[in-house]
């Protein structure tokens, strides 16, 4: 869920600092996001379930808080 609610919109950016590999990957089989190249040139991006995902688990953290 860091991962996700780290990123800013939708369109392609590297991932947070520190981001492991195997949360990029973890992310992406469930679907939540896209990776395109590789190392240090490596980039994400939310695809539709995952801006859905966040969007309700942003909702859910409001919803306590109140």
């Amino acid at each position: 869920m860091v991962l996700l609610h780290s990123t800013v919109g939708a369109d392609w950016q590297p991932p947070p600092k520190g981001t492991s590999l195997k949360t990029l990957g973890e992310a992406e089989e469930k679907g939540f996001i896209e990776i395109r190249g590789e190392f240090q040139k490596r980039q994400i991006r939310l695809t539709a379930l995952g801006v859905q995902h966040l969007e309700r688990d942003r909702r859910r953290l409001e919803a306590r808080r109140t």
